[in-house]
Order: C-alpha cells, then structure tokens, then sequence
C-alpha cells in the first residue's frame, strides 16, 4: 500500500485517465442516445391512441421502449469497472447512478402511460394487454433500483444521498403499482359485460328487443338502446350470447333518458347535449361489432332505418346528427386505440389511478428543490471521484486533483442531472394530463351521468345538480377526434377558400400539382347530405335519381354508365369545374353551388389521400387519379394560364389525351348547354354529388375505415356509420331507372 508521500506511477496514472474518460465518453453517449429514444416515445405518445397505426411510428416506439433499459443497465454496472493495474485507487458515482436510476424509473413510468391497454371481444380477438415485455422492463428496473439501492444504503451508507434513494425507491413502488393496475384493469375488462364479453351481450339484447318491439306501441320511436349498467344487470347465457334475464335500476337506456328530457330534468335542461353524447355510446355498441366482425340483427332491417329517420335525422338539426355520429366515432377510435375504457371502467379502477398519478406528481415536486440545492454543492459536479493514498503528478495535464493531490475528477454531472430534472417535469406534465384528459372525456361524463340517472335522491338536490353541471362543463377541444373538416383538391381549377366564385369570367388552371387544402364542413353541405337520405328512403344511386328526377336525365345518363365510381367521380368533378366557369363572371354563393363544389372536391381528395375509402380498389383509384392529374397538367403544359371557357373546354375536350378528361370537357359543356339557369344547374349537381356521396360511403371494408380514423375522421366515414344505423349496408349493383 502507497503512503501519502509516495509519487504515484505516472504511466499507471495515465492509463487510468484514459480508461475512466474512454468509459464516460461511452456512458455518456449512450445516456445522450437514450434520451433521444425517450424524447420519441414521449412525442409518439403525444399522438395517443393512432401510433400503432402507422409502420414506421410503431417501429420507433418500439425501439424506445425496449432500447433503453438495456442502455442504462450498461451504465451502471460499468461504472467502476477501470484499467487501475499499478494503481491503488478507489472510484465512486453514487450521485451519477442514483441520478441515472431516477431517469430509469421516469422513463419506465412513461413508458407504462403510453402503453396502449385494449379489450376487444369478437372475431378477431384484437385484445391489447400490458405486453410482457413491459413487465420484464419493470421487474428489472426494480432489480436495478434495489440492488444499487441496497449496496449503498446498507454497505456503504452515505446521509448526503439518502434522501435521494428514499425518493428512487418510493418513485419505484409506484411505478411497479401503476403497472399492477394496469394488468388488473386488463384482466378485469375481459370478463366485464361492460367490455370484453359486451358484443355478445349487446347481440342477445338486441335480439330480445326486436321480438318485444312487435308487442310494443308503434308510437314508441325511442328504442331502449343500452348506455350503461349492463353489466349489473342479471344475465344468462344463452345459444346467441347472453341476454338480460332481469333489469333493476342500474340499466341506463336511451328511452330512459329521453324521458328525463321530456320531464324537465334540470340538469339535461342545462345540458341538453348530454342526451346526445347518451345517444351517441349507444350507437357506438352497436357500431363496434362491425370491426369485431360480429353480426347485429338490428343492422339492415326496416326498423333500424326508421329509427335513424325519426331520431335523429327528422328530430335533429343536420349539425346535430353529423355531432353525434362523430362523437359515436370517438368512442369507437377510445374503444380500438387507447386505454381510456379500461382505465376508466368501474368506480375503484379510476380513483386508484388518480390517487396513483397525484402520488407521482407530489412526490416528483418535493424532490425538485432538494436537487436544485443538492446540485449546489462543488463535489456534485464530477460524475465520478476517485482517491488514491499515493501522490499525483503534477505535470499529468486534463486531470483536476484538491489541495493534498490525491483526488481525482471526471466528467460533469450536469450531463446527467439535467436530463433527469428535465424528465421529473415531463412526468409531471404527463401524470397531470393523465388526470385532465379523463376527467375531460366523455367516457368520464357517461360513467357520472349514468350515476346521477340511477340516483333520484341526486336528481332532486339542488347541490348535486350543481356539482354535476359543473364537472359535465370541463372540456379540451384539442382532445375532439372529428375536426369538422374535409379535404378538397381541384384538378382543374384554383378554389379560393375566402371566396365562393371568381369575379373574373375565366378560370384558373392548377400549377405543378394540384393543392391540397382543409375547410370547415359548410352546414349547406350536411343538410344536402341529410336531405338526400331522406329522400332516397334507404335506395341509393350513383345520382342517377337526381339527374332523372331533374329531367335532364336522359341526355347526361351516359356518363354514369360507368361500373368504376373512380370514373365517375372524376368526369364529374371535371364537369362540375367547367360548369363554374361558364358561370364564371356570376357573383352568386348559394348553398347548392357550395354543396356542389366542396363535394366533388372532396370526392378527389378521397382519391388522392384515402382511396382504401372508395370501391374497387385502393390501388385502381389512386392509379386513375395521378393519371388524370398528369394529363390535364400535360395539357396546359404545367404552366398556371388563365383561358376562357370555351378555349378551356376546347384544350380539355381536343388537346388532352385520357378518355375520361374528354369526357369531363364533353359533360360539362353539355350541361351549361342543357341549363342556362345557373341556380337550376347548380341545385342539379347539388343533389348529384350528395347521392354519390352517400353511395360511395355504404362499405365492407371495415378495415379501411378503422385505419382512415386512426389518422383522423373522415366525413365519409360519419356518413358510412349513419348509413350502417339506417340499415343500408351494402352498395345497390343497379342504378336507378326511369
């Protein structure tokens, strides 16, 4: 052993520097690498339930999760592991592990908030529980924390850092706790009524109230539609599922709730929307067996399409009825893409998350100060000090040794403090707005007012009314699924958003491709939409009605022959353009020349952005579109010009080379032809393009429509879901005849 007098061995001593420096240099990219992994799983998770939607998200958030932990393992059992052969030398990190396992245990809490938990029961079996992988990471995280925790609390204690390994463990507890809560959750979801085993429950209810409804008063609009309390109810199962052998009071039914509306009920008066969000979950079990894959008798029969007559689409603004089907949407998007059903099923699972999610938050905030204060000290900031009983040369440079010269400092502990501060602010943002997205959800609001409807003593005091009214009020409009959007693209021309029409009388032509944009859904495009589906009474066309029932049906049928709707879509966008612009010095903005434009355009944009939307074929539609696209850019050689309309339809009809531009020029030169009345004209493409629409929606492809709303709702897709409650399920294979 070197007394304090001896020299040390300065080849020894550069040695050691160099491999303490080559290691922290090491440790330390890794940390930077790791904290790049969590900044992408924290910004994936911020797009919530779509993540898994998307291929190359889901690879990224996978490589986060599961990169990180074997990193930090890396780290701290490395540290202390130097060349120190011809040395005699003792290192320590405690305040750079404790540090990096205060990170470790963030990032494993982050982790298990973003893990998606998912009950699905039907066919496909699309269950989604807490992965494996997730508890391996939590069992070897808490191997981690209490093996370090133990090493240097019971061995070689230390009062500087106790209270930051009192902090680590308790942080770690809970940790294993929110993981435990989520197992629990998903175990218990999957026997529930209320979830897991609800399709086969809902099925045999349905069944059961069809054959009640032919005992029952034909002035009965109002079925007894399911909202909440099934699974309290006394059920039996049956050859078709299980159906509600006994109901008590705890069944919540939408006639139930249509008569506390009709009773004056105070807190429906205040909160007339909530018998519309009750409305909407009902209808979401039922839309939800279609992506089960599960079949619903009420689907396709003749009282399915007179309840969504009478309901919603005679007794409700055209606002209201796309509102509700939207908010039915989002359940359906909560139900397949996050964990707000299970967390949030029963009355113990979310409280037990609350107070689990304040704990982080407290707890995170006690221990803020002490580590500012603690980073105070001049000791804390070398990541690793190592003593020596020999004597340091004094001409080995990059070293920094104290007064005596037998200390030695390395790195700097900012490289693993900071991230740590930074991440204890992120959980706390992220527990915190755990706590305000539920209680902001609707799933929260239908739990609380499933309550207050079982509950008459609630309903007759004036104090809860109050509370509730209060609490039913919080709302984040950032959290809507459904945007009250479309998109819009113009093949052939301009569209200016601020303006119905262009004041000159010629048009503009796109320029190199055609823009995509957003504009908020005009009310006059909803109430077409709802008046056509009125009309048709259930029988729909590729707007053939609309063009016989005009009269000039006859001369323009032709261009509906065409079995591919792709076709049809684009002959008539490009027709619908060409009919503007021989209109083009008009100053008129009617609802039916928006309803007209805005729908072809969104028709296009359907092709171009989500063509799994619209029969045949993804692949044909998105083919056809770019073709006809290139063509007409071809044919006013990509330039942007402005031409009058004849010069138009003539480049179009004579210079273009794809069949269907020629039949676009030739249709809409026959239309300002056949209706010099522009308002005539426009109220015809009006009610065309909302019976295309509506025959477009009806679908098999389930999937299609489930991936198109992991990236936002369509409105096609509000419209495929109306058509489902009307009954109408499938595309006729005949148009309409005169």
């Amino acid at each position: 052993m070197a007394n304090d007098t001896e020299e040390c061995s300065r080849i020894a001593v550069t040695y050691f520097i160099k491999g303490v420096n080559a290691q922290l240099w090491r440790s330390n990219a890794l940390i930077a690498a790791n904290a790049i992994l969590v900044l992408i799983m924290v910004a994936i998770s911020a797009s919530g339930r779509h993540y898994h939607q998307v291929g190359v998200t889901r690879f990224l958030f996978r490589g986060a999760t599961t990169l990180y932990l074997p990193i930090i393992s890396y780290v701290t059992s490395s540290m202390g592991k130097y060349y120190t052969e011809g040395l005699d030398v003792q290192c320590s990190g405690q305040t750079n592990i404790v540090m990096l396992l205060i990170w470790t245990v963030l990032v494993q809490i982050v982790g298990t908030n973003t893990s998606a938990t998912i009950v699905v029961d039907g066919k496909d079996r699309q269950n989604h529980g807490p992965s494996i992988e997730l508890l391996v990471r939590t069992i070897w995280t808490s191997y981690l924390v209490f093996y370090y925790s133990r090493l240097y609390l019971i061995l070689l204690p230390r009062t500087s850092e106790q209270k930051f390994w009192n902090f680590l463990i308790v942080l770690c507890v809970l940790s294993l706790f929110k993981v435990t809560l989520k197992f629990y959750a998903f175990q218990k979801a999957r026997r529930s009524f209320a979830l897991g085993r609800n399709h086969r429950l809902v099925d045999g209810y349905m069944t059961q109230l069809i054959g009640e409804s032919h005992r029952a008063s034909e002035d009965e609009l109002i079925p007894p539609f399911i909202v909440m309390g099934e699974e309290k109810q006394e059920i039996e199962k049956t050859f078709h599922g299980y159906t509600i052998k006994k109901r008590n009071n705890s069944l919540v039914t939408i006639d139930r709730v249509w008569q506390m509306a009709t009773d004056n009920d105070i807190l429906l008066a205040r909160c007339p929307w909530l018998r519309d969000l009750c409305l909407s979950f009902a209808l979401f079990k039922l839309l939800k067996h279609q992506f089960a894959k599960c079949h619903l008798t009420v689907f396709g029969s003749i009282n399915a399409f007179n309840f969504v007559l009478n309901v919603l689409v005679n007794k409700g603004n055209p606002d209201t009825v796309f509102r509700v089907i939207a908010d039915e949407v989002s359940f359906v998007l909560d139900y397949y893409y996050s964990s707000l059903p299970t967390s949030s099923f029963g009355r113990l699972l979310p409280v037990l998350n609350i107070i689990v999610s304040l704990s982080i938050i407290i707890w995170c905030l006690l221990v803020m100060p002490r580590m500012s204060m603690f980073f105070i000290r001049p000791l804390s900031h070398s990541q690793i000090w190592c003593f020596t009983p020999c004597k340091l040369p004094k001409d080995i440079e990059a070293i920094r040794w104290n007064m005596d010269n037998h200390m030695l400092y390395f790195g700097n502990l900012v490289l693993s403090f900071l991230p740590t501060f930074l991440l204890i602010v992120a959980v706390i943002f992220v527990e915190a707005w755990q706590i305000i997205s539920y209680l902001c959800s609707n799933w929260f609001k239908l739990t609380l007012f499933s309550s207050y409807v079982t509950h008459v003593s609630w309903q007759q005091s004036p104090c809860m009314r109050r509370l509730f009214g209060l609490v039913l009020k919080f709302k984040i409009k950032f959290m809507q699924n459904w945007t009250d959007q479309m998109g819009q693209i113009s093949l052939v021309a301009h569209s200016q958003p601020e303006k119905c029409v262009l004041s000159q009388p010629f048009f503009y032509f796109s320029s190199p491709r055609p823009r995509v944009r957003r504009i908020n859904i005009p009310s006059e495009v909803k109430a077409s939409i709802i008046d056509t589906l009125k009309s048709s009474k259930g029988c729909l066309s590729k707007g053939t009605a609309a063009l016989l029932d005009n009269g000039i049906g006859n001369h323009v049928l032709w261009a509906c022959e065409e079995q591919d709707i792709s076709h049809i879509i684009l002959v008539w966008h490009i027709a619908t353009d060409i009919f503007k612009a021989g209109h083009g010095a008009s100053t008129d903005c009617s609802a039916d020349k928006k309803t007209a434009m805005h729908m072809s355009q969104y028709c296009v944009y359907m092709m171009a952005s989500t063509p799994e939307l619209l029969p045949p074929d993804k692949g044909w539609s998105k083919k056809l579109y770019k073709i006809v696209s290139e063509d007409i850019k071809h044919t006013f050689a990509g330039g942007s010009v402005s031409v009058e309309y004849d010069i138009m339809v003539q480049l179009l009809g004579e210079e273009s080379r794809h069949e269907v531009v020629k039949r676009g020029a030739r249709l809409g030169k026959q239309l300002v032809e056949l209706i010099p009345d522009e308002e005539t004209g426009w109220h015809i493409l009006a009610c065309f393009w909302s019976e295309l629409i509506l025959y477009v929606a009806p679908s098999h492809n389930v999937n299609a429509h489930k991936k198109a709303r992991a990236h936002g709702t369509e409105l096609v897709t509000l419209i495929w879901a109306l058509l489902r409650h009307a009954g109408v399920i499938d595309r006729p294979d005949t148009q309409v005849v005169p």
